[in-house]
């Protein structure tokens, strides 16, 4: 489990979190929707430990995966090879390691584009190999910041169906950060609402739903939509 224990920080004159306390599900999919500087990014760069709050307490498992907004992929290598210089630490066997990269290729249906360096491959597949590259790390927890967020539905749509994929096969704890209320309803177990300045929860919505069944305009997750609409029209 995730837990922030009355936790302070503050940049100058702006408080981003005052004893802030929260804690996120061990193996679920928390998804954390907010206005832009409530300091959702923030929260996700203190469990990274790109950031160290001022005072108070987080608990967290000490491996972690990132996805960050924008691609983070080494230009000079290929798919595989940007595969390799994540992984090649965690097997040290070189047959393993060809093994487990082969598989998340073909799970993300990249095995065509192995050999090709990022910028011959479209936006759509570079940011599916980001993705599979934090999960093909075995952290803990996945960090995800908006990681869909500069791709069109039909992109987005089909990189949802394969992070909820991988997700099936390799249960873990994700903090999931978007704007787009439609991600969260089809990703997560859980949809923290957060306002304010000094960060405030303002509500906490269970889906409960399975994932993989889950269509936008279904009685449930269409009632819960309505319930974040009304709670964003405060922002």
């Amino acid at each position: 489990m995730i837990t922030f224990s009355s936790v302070n920080l503050r940049f100058n004159d702006f408080v981003v979190f005052e004893n802030f306390c929260e804690s996120f599900e061990e193996n679920k999919i928390s998804c954390i929707l907010g206005p832009s500087g409530c300091g959702k990014t923030t929260m996700l760069n203190l469990l990274s430990g790109i950031l160290k709050e001022d005072s108070g307490q987080i608990t967290k498992p000490q491996s972690v995966s990132y996805v960050f907004q924008e691609e983070t992929l080494v230009p000079q290598k290929t798919a595989r090879k940007n595969l390799e210089l994540v992984l090649k630490s965690v097997y040290k066997d070189k047959m393993e390691l060809r093994k487990v990269i082969d598989n998340f290729l073909e799970l993300s249906n990249l095995e065509k584009v192995a050999d090709l360096y990022p910028h011959e491959m479209s936006g759509g597949m570079r940011q599916r190999l980001a993705l599979i590259r934090a999960f093909a790390y075995p952290s803990d927890i996945l960090l995800m910041d908006e990681p869909f967020k500069a791709l069109d539905i039909t992109l987005r749509d089909s990189l949802i169906k394969t992070f909820i994929s991988l997700y099936e096969k390799d249960k873990r704890t994700v903090l999931f950060v978007t704007h787009n209320i439609d991600e969260a309803l089809l990703t997560g177990d859980c949809i923290y609402i957060y306002n304010g300045k000094p960060m405030n929860l303002q509500k906490r919505i269970v889906v409960g739903s399975e994932k993989k069944n889950r269509k936008i305009y279904d009685g449930n997750i269409a009632r819960i939509k309505n319930v974040i609409y009304k709670e964003t029209e405060k922002w």
